[in-house]
């Protein structure tokens, strides 16, 4: 059977010379239908072949500095012989972060069960992400030595022996506009007896894909502070509050120590804003909360629950606050401390917010005597907080006074 293509081409009635073959015109589109070649145009010069010489030319070889064909800092030792980690890894907030860092793990073999560890540690910010991403280095290759994350402050040391030393970044660093090269954070270092351009290599990578995790723990961290903290005062915020106290009252009662909740407010403080603005009461809520954290632990959690409504609560984990001290005493001095300290307090001198004094009201509730869960902790204490009202305000008050620790 004859080739459908000659039937194409007798489409026109007059006689075509056999030396000057051509397509009819009329006939491109039923070409291009048959031959299912999608935009293609026969008589387009731009769609024919590049003639052979052009596909086959040979390229000119770039040569590397001095000649060579490749740097020998990538295969473990600088110039003058001594040994390096090769390039840096690129500065996590670039477009190839992401793409470095899988690359990375593909290249170190690093199993995909270990990465997901190291992700639901992130997830919830337990601590000590970046000693377990070493340590699965570590275990992974089982080099002639020990990995160690050290500051950046260690550069000087970086060539110095048979000491191996890779840049990590968290991110913090960018390049500058006057291409300053980002500085790292720290340093993945690698003290062993013998090294090679394949253990270089490795710790390049492993530098890579550290730099990773430490940007992401970084970022995540920042992304749970703005989520659990009060924009205005810095303090937890009422979501953060109701999720932990709870938590914090299950340890308790597992580990048998006590937990005591203060819930206070500022006396009149519509007045305040009403006469001196919001932005007087902003700063006015900034400052208590100065003075709060000057009487409190670090440890102690202290939350804004409200417009002008704070939370503190305070835990005694087995260490004690001070010599001889009792819970839930030394709680109800150091409230009544912080009341003195909002109270004598000169909000009106040096461009103070305003004239006056002020003063606030508070109600103490402790776990496990007055209450057992954090409802019924909350309720305790703002009934305190009521009969702290109505005694004339600028007063705490203790839920159960004669209670006393066995």
């Amino acid at each position: 059977m004859k080739p459908s293509s000659i039937r194409l081409m007798d489409v026109a009635e007059e006689t075509v010379s056999p030396r000057t073959p051509r397509l009819a015109s009329q006939d491109a589109r039923v070409t291009r239908e048959r031959c299912d070649v999608s935009d293609f145009d026969p008589q387009d010069p731009r769609d024919q072949p590049a003639p052979a010489e052009e596909v086959f030319k040979r390229q000119p070889a770039k040569e590397g500095k001095g000649g060579q064909d490749r740097k020998r800092s990538i295969e473990g030792e600088s110039e003058t012989g001594r040994p390096v980690t090769g390039r840096q890894p690129t500065a996590p907030g670039s477009a190839s972060t992401a793409t470095s860092s899988a690359a990375a793990a593909a290249s170190l073999k690093i199993s995909l069960q270990a990465q997901i560890d190291i992700l639901d540690m992130m997830r919830a910010g337990k601590p000590g992400v970046m000693q377990a991403a070493l340590q699965i280095l570590q275990n992974n290759f089982r080099w002639n030595g020990i990995l160690k994350i050290e500051s950046h402050d260690a550069e000087a040391g970086a060539t110095a022996g048979n000491r191996l030393m890779a840049g990590i970044f968290d991110g913090t660093t960018t390049d500058q506009a006057g291409g300053e090269k980002p500085r790292p954070t720290h340093w993945l270092t690698l003290e062993t007896a013998s090294h090679s351009a394949r253990v270089a290599e490795q710790l390049r990578q492993a530098a890579v894909w550290l730099s990773s995790i430490a940007a992401a723990v970084r970022q995540t961290e920042h992304l749970r502070r703005l989520a659990d903290t009060d924009e205005l005062s810095g303090a937890y915020n009422r979501r953060y509050f109701l999720q932990k106290v709870p938590e914090i009252i299950d340890l308790a009662r597992r580990k048998r120590f006590c937990v005591s909740l203060l819930l206070f407010d500022i006396d009149d403080f519509k007045h305040y804003n009403d006469n001196f603005g919001h932005a007087a009461g902003d700063a006015i809520i900034r400052e208590v909360i100065n003075l709060l954290r000057r009487c409190t632990r670090s440890n102690d959690l202290v939350a804004r629950v409200g417009g002008d409504e704070f939370a503190v609560v305070f835990g005694d984990d087995g260490s004690q606050r001070q010599p001889d001290s009792q819970h839930p005493r030394t709680v109800f001095a150091m409230a009544q401390r912080f009341r003195k300290a909002v109270a004598e307090h000169p909000w009106n001198t040096e461009g103070g917010p305003i004239a006056g004094r002020l003063s606030i009201s508070g109600g103490l509730a402790t776990f496990p005597w007055d209450a057992q869960s954090l409802n019924d902790l909350m309720a305790v204490a703002d009934a305190e907080l009521m009969k702290a009202k109505s005694m004339g305000k600028n007063a705490i008050v203790l839920a159960n006074p004669q209670t006393d620790e066995t």
